[in-house]
């Protein structure tokens, strides 16, 4: 056996054999804990990368009302968390997409969770960096994002050993531009066109009116098919 080749554990060149990340259950109390310390409202889009049995998708779904994405490359966990999410009912809010979430587009996320390695978050972050959107929130389990600093860290004692936990939050805004005068008879849509100065974020906007960052971005795109909103500035 020594004559065999030395083979890289964490590449997935090796697909089949070997996977990027070996698959550790994280324990209920501290997948509940992810969730309430990304403050996941309902609505809200989360991505788990590397979704195992999928307990965060489903916790996600059925405790915190979100639209739930797990990325699991390994076909028996997919197979066995669908099969899960199923038999309780969440298959409408609750999804397992079998690929490497070096591949999936993670740009809709409002929340993106992970339980990987430190070399594997390094080389996730490029890929983060360019397609989450100001304000997204990112919580890692035990494993920081080298170069990224956390807005929160916190510890849980769960039975025989201590979890880390690292929030960060994608820096930026997004800056809605006004657009023309309009009329507008929704309630809603006015409550938001008010506040749409050139100058208030997104995040802004949806502190002020107390609902998730999702449901101001939606409104806004309506404006902008009405000519209310000229264009949505991105500042990094």
């Amino acid at each position: 056996m020594w004559d065999l080749p030395l083979v890289n554990l964490y590449s997935t060149d090796i697909v089949g054999f070997m996977y990027d990340v070996p698959f550790v259950a994280t324990p209920e109390v501290v997948v509940r804990r992810m969730l309430q310390l990304a403050r996941v409202q309902p609505g809200e889009i989360l991505y788990d990368l590397g979704s195992g049995d999928g307990r965060i998708v489903i916790m996600a779904a059925k405790e915190f009302g979100a639209r739930a994405f797990g990325v699991e490359i390994r076909k028996d966990l997919y197979e066995q968390s669908m099969a899960r999410i199923k038999d309780l009912g969440l298959a409408d809010r609750a999804t397992i997409i079998n690929a490497s979430f070096f591949d999936v587009d993670l740009s809709n996320a409002d929340v993106v969770t992970m339980y990987l390695l430190t070399s594997v978050n390094e080389r996730l972050k490029p890929k983060l960096e360019r397609e989450l959107r100001p304000a997204t929130r990112v919580v890692s389990h035990d494993f920081e994002v080298p170069g990224w600093r956390p807005v929160v860290v916190e510890e849980i004692y769960e039975e025989w050993r201590s979890h880390k936990l690292f929030l960060y939050k994608v820096p930026g805004k997004e800056v809605p531009m006004p657009g023309k005068a309009v009329a507008l008879e929704d309630k809603w849509l006015r409550q938001v066109a008010e506040l749409v100065d050139g100058s208030r974020s997104l995040e802004e906007i949806a502190a002020k009116l107390g609902v998730t960052i999702r449901r101001v971005r939606e409104a806004v795109e309506e404006l902008r098919k009405l000519g209310v909103v000229d264009e949505v500035k991105i500042i990094k």
